[in-house]
């Protein structure tokens, strides 16, 4: 059986047109890849590799209709995702590079400013009633990686569903609460 070609600028173009069929089928030809490749360029076996590139085929569907590739789909792809594997460095460098009195005003604090308190409950109660308004699977897929810390791999086994189904609920939920929600630094 001949192996059928995949022509990265037929589909590009449609998916900046806005097909979502074409972005389908861009995913499922790289999300395999782009994955092992943030695998290897993250210190230790985590989950973080598949919300890292989660969130560059969100931003990527967001930001579509301004896309400017002047090299392979592939290529841009690849750079993409390793530009948001520096980024998560840099984010956990900061982080972990904090004077104390900044660490003074975590949640983890015994204390919280009440103007901080009450933001932090009212966007948690938004967010909260976004994710209630998500499909039951895609919610319970969503609450499962994002609040109880299973893997991918873990859930498609306890759902009893194929591991693409578990990554493109994920990519939906994302790319919903994003909509639905714009200040949110999720997708």
């Amino acid at each position: 059986m001949a192996r059928q070609s995949f022509d990265d600028n037929y589909y590009l173009q449609l998916f900046i047109s806005g097909s979502e069929d074409a972005f389908d089928a861009i995913f499922k030809r790289y999300y395999e890849g782009l994955l092992q490749f943030a695998k290897v360029l993250l210190p230790y076996p985590t989950d973080e590799a598949e919300d890292i590139v989660a969130e560059m085929f969100c931003t990527l569907w967001h930001n579509r209709r301004q896309i400017d590739i002047s090299t392979t789909l592939s290529a841009y792809l690849y750079v993409s995702v390793r530009n948001r594997v520096f980024d998560y460095y840099r984010k956990r460098k900061t982080i972990f590079n904090l004077p104390e009195e900044a660490l003074a005003d975590t949640p983890d604090a015994g204390y919280q400013q009440p103007d901080h308190q009450l933001m932090y409950k009212d966007i948690t109660s938004q967010i909260q009633s976004l994710v209630a308004q998500l499909p039951p699977q895609m919610r319970l897929v969503f609450k499962m990686h994002r609040y109880e810390g299973f893997s991918y791999d873990e859930i498609a086994g306890l759902l009893n569903i194929s591991l693409n189904s578990v990554k493109t609920h994920m990519f939906r939920a994302l790319k919903f609460l994003k909509a639905a929600y714009p200040m949110l630094p999720i997708c």
